[in-house]
Formats: C-alpha cells, sequence, structure tokens
C-alpha cells in the first residue's frame, strides 16, 4: 500500500503542475494576447509587462506577511486560497479593463505568496530526513512538466496568425483556467501529513502571528540568508526576462513574417524538450536514490550486527 505521505506529495506535484500549465503559459503570452486586444477594443490601456511587475511586487511584499497568515489558517486552506487567485486573474481577460486587470494582478501577487509558502511548509511536513530528497525530486519534476504542456497548446492555436482574435483567445483562456480548476480540486483533496501508517503527525507548534513576521524578520538579517538573497535576485532577473520579455519580443519581431506569434512558442517548445529530457533523468535520478535508500535501509540491521563483532 502506498504511504499517505508519498499519495500528498503526488497531490501536491499535480495540483502545482496544472495551476502552473495555465499561469505560465498566460504569463508567456499576457503582452501579445493584450496587443491584440487592444486591436479590438482601442479603449482598453493595459500593459502586459505592468501587471507582471505588479504581480511579482505584491508577491514580494506579501511573503513577509504570509508567515503570519500560515499561522492561523495552515497551508493547506493557504494553497486553496492562492490557487483560487490564479484562476480569478486568468478569468479576468474575458472582461478587458484595465483596473481589473490591475486590481487581479495584487490580488495574485498575494495569492502566489500563500501558495508558495504554503507549499513549502507542507512538503516538509510530508517528510522526513530519510524522505525529503525523493519527495522534494516528485515534486519538482511534476512542476517543470507545466510549461511544456501550456506552451504546446499554443503552439497549435497560435499556428499561422498574426494578430489572435476574440475567438481564439477565449479558446485558449477558457482551457487554460478549466485547467486551473483542476489543480484547485487536487490542492483541496490534500489530507493531513501523518507519521507511521496513518496517525497525523503533530504539527510544528503554534505561533502567534506576531511571532511569526517577527521570525521571519530575524531570519532575513542571518548571513547565510542575506548570502542567498544574492542569488534570489538573479533568480529573479532570469525569470523575468524568460517568462515575460523572452516570448513577447520574438512574437514582436517583424523580421519573422506572419510566423511570428507561432515560431515564440515553438521555441518554448524547443527548450521545454530540453526541460522534458532533465525531467526525465530528474525521476531516473529520484527512483535510483529510492532504490538505493530502500536497499540501505533493509541491510542496515546486518550491516550493524557485522560491525557490532
Amino acid at each position: 500500500m502506498v504511504e499517505r505521505n508519498l499519495v500528498n506529495v503526488l497531490l501536491l506535484g499535480g495540483g502545482f503542475m496544472l495551476i502552473f500549465t495555465s499561469f505560465q503559459t498566460l504569463g508567456n503570452i499576457e503582452q501579445t494576447i493584450i496587443d491584440s486586444i487592444k486591436k479590438d477594443l482601442p479603449s482598453f490601456t493595459g500593459d502586459g509587462y505592468t501587471s507582471l511587475a505588479i504581480i511579482y511586487a505584491a508577491l514580494s511584499l506579501s511573503n513577509w506577511v504570509t508567515p503570519s497568515v500560515l499561522s492561523a489558517i495552515g497551508p493547506r486552506l493557504a494553497m486553496v486560497i492562492g490557487a483560487i487567485t490564479y484562476c480569478l486573474f486568468m478569468a479576468s481577460f474575458f472582461v478587458p479593463h484595465v483596473a481589473l486587470l490591475y486590481g487581479c494582478s495584487v490580488v495574485l501577487g498575494a495569492g502566489a505568496a500563500l501558495i508558495w509558502t504554503g507549499q513549502g511548509m507542507y512538503l516538509s511536513q510530508c517528510s522526513s530526513g530519510d524522505t525529503i530528497s525523493r519527495n522534494s525530486g516528485i515534486f519538482w519534476a511534476m512542476l517543470q512538466m507545466s510549461m511544456f504542456f501550456g506552451n504546446l497548446l499554443v503552439f497549435f492555436t497560435f499556428q499561422g496568425k498574426t494578430h489572435i482574435d476574440e475567438t481564439t483567445r477565449s479558446i485558449v483562456f477558457a482551457v487554460l483556467i478549466a485547467v486551473g480548476i483542476v489543480g484547485l480540486v487536487f490542492l483541496t483533496c490534500l489530507r493531513r501529513p501523518s507519521t507511521s501508517g496513518d496517525a497525523p503527525v503533530e504539527l510544528s507548534h503554534s505561533v502567534e502571528p506576531r511571532q511569526a513576521f517577527l521570525n521571519a524578520i530575524r531570519l532575513f538579517q542571518t548571513p547565510r540568508m542575506i548570502l542567498l538573497s544574492i542569488t534570489f535576485v538573479y533568480t529573479g532577473l532570469s525569470l523575468s526576462f524568460f517568462s515575460g520579455v523572452y516570448g513577447s519580443s520574438i512574437g514582436f519581431t517583424n523580421a519573422i513574417g506572419t510566423s511570428a506569434k507561432h515560431f515564440v512558442y515553438s521555441s518554448y517548445c524547443g527548450l521545454h524538450v530540453q526541460l522534458l529530457i532533465l525531467v526525465v533523468l530528474g525521476i531516473v535520478g529520484t527512483i535510483t536514490f529510492c532504490v538505493v535508500e530502500f536497499a540501505v535501509k533493509r541491510e542496515r540491521p546486518t550491516l550493524e550486527r557485522d560491525y557490532g563483532k
């Protein structure tokens, strides 16, 4: 029988894979889509880059208060609330309005802080010192599949189009929202982590929201976290270019011709074929680790007995 915590990790990875199949695909095409909306609806003045900037600014600020929120509501509810904000943001594109776009961007930024902080807390609760590597590998292998499937959808839907008409936009939005809702359902199915058998683990000792905020401030001031912040900034800049600038830059390149909108997602698919290979290798590595871990546990009594002699 599959252990309960492993099922939780699979549900967690599946939920995030589906939610970010939707959101990361939309993030890649947001500026391209908004440019097409402006041509159909000249009164709409929203900007995709501004929307993404608002999302990540709200995410950064909200991360300071999410420890306090999680101490009050727990990681499972926090992830469900966060997933709902992703679905709301994608639904806002059915009603193009500047205030709605930017308002939902703020809400999504706060929700992203909840879902990611909750994910880290929940994954640690589902893991022990022996299983944390396995569980992390499974989760990230599943998550990294998200952009491959999403961009594959857009690759075929945008084929041969220089202008993304309203019908095409509606189809893409509807599919992405539906996928995101399925991911939300996955997260609602998460159960309490357990130790051996089905006994639920005791969650970390209760921390007052104010104390959780102060703990976050103290953690940020530690030398290791300050050093890590340098790599975090670099990762953020790389992600901003890859997810926000790269795609739309190719899509707006007139020299490519009528295939520009199609070519951008072809490039993404090419990149993600490479990513798919890395994911497969990562899964193989995780399986290998699990096999070795099982073998070591099985032989440990014999080794201890031999060394005892």
